[in-house]
């Protein structure tokens, strides 16, 4: 029912070419009392917000613990994440409903996912921001995996800059499996954004690709600690 009427109510909306503002209105009238939410119930510690850039494409790379570290991420920066999901978080119908209304898209781990690609590369030329996890999937322990090479190769190809961010915490709050979120300290913390407009273009030249992919990874093992859970 819930999802059957958000649906409707996006179809309207798209209709009458509302559909960008109504997500903007909702990701912004949500985003405020979630992040004061987190302050007060996890301790949040938002570090060095200052280094986001406040304008211009933007991919927001993270470590990946937990479900709710989109949230988290999301609700330390007042610039709009759209994060790529999987697809199957928007073939549960709450789940799909919750995605849509953050401004998430879906797409598909393991295969070459060209619908997602043009929508993320559409956000990115448009000087929005997207959110990609580059290990692929959540730690099952909590510890950091190895990166991809997604979305370094995205921000070669745009010149978008690369953001990382470092969270721990989020394993404790929410592990995989559990439910019910516990009270235990969120630390998310801002690196330094990597820049790639010099060599825009150059995503087919794989050893500069896997340069990028390398100092993302790095900054983000010394944003968390190597083993910090």
């Amino acid at each position: 029912m819930f999802d059957s009427v958000v649906s409707t109510g996006r179809t309207l909306l798209e209709n009458a070419n509302l559909l960008g503002q109504a997500e903007d209105i909702f990701y912004y009238f949500t985003h405020f009392p979630i992040r004061n939410w987190f302050k007060l119930y996890n301790k949040m510690d938002i570090r060095h917000e200052e280094n986001i850039p406040r304008k211009g494409g933007m991919i927001v790379v993270a470590n990946h613990r937990s479900h709710l570290d989109p949230i988290f991420i999301s609700s330390a920066t007042f610039r709009k994440i759209h994060w790529m999901s999987k697809m199957e978080n928007f073939e549960q119908p709450i789940m799909k409903s919750v995605f849509s209304m953050w401004s998430a898209f879906p797409v598909e781990r393991g295969k070459g996912d060209t619908r997602a690609l043009r929508t993320a590369i559409d956000h990115l030329k448009n000087d929005r921001c997207i959110g990609v996890f580059p290990e692929g999937t959540r730690s099952i322990d909590g510890t950091m995996g190895h990166f991809h090479n997604g979305a370094a190769k995205l921000a070669v190809m745009t010149g978008a800059t690369l953001m990382p961010c470092g969270v721990t915490g989020t394993y404790q709050v929410l592990k995989k499996g559990k439910t019910v979120p516990k009270p235990v300290k969120v630390i998310v913390n801002w690196g330094t954004p990597v820049p790639t407009h010099e060599v825009k273009g150059q995503h087919e030249n794989w050893d500069l690709v896997k340069s990028y992919t390398t100092r993302i990874e790095k900054q983000i093992h010394d944003l968390v600690g190597e083993n910090a859970k």
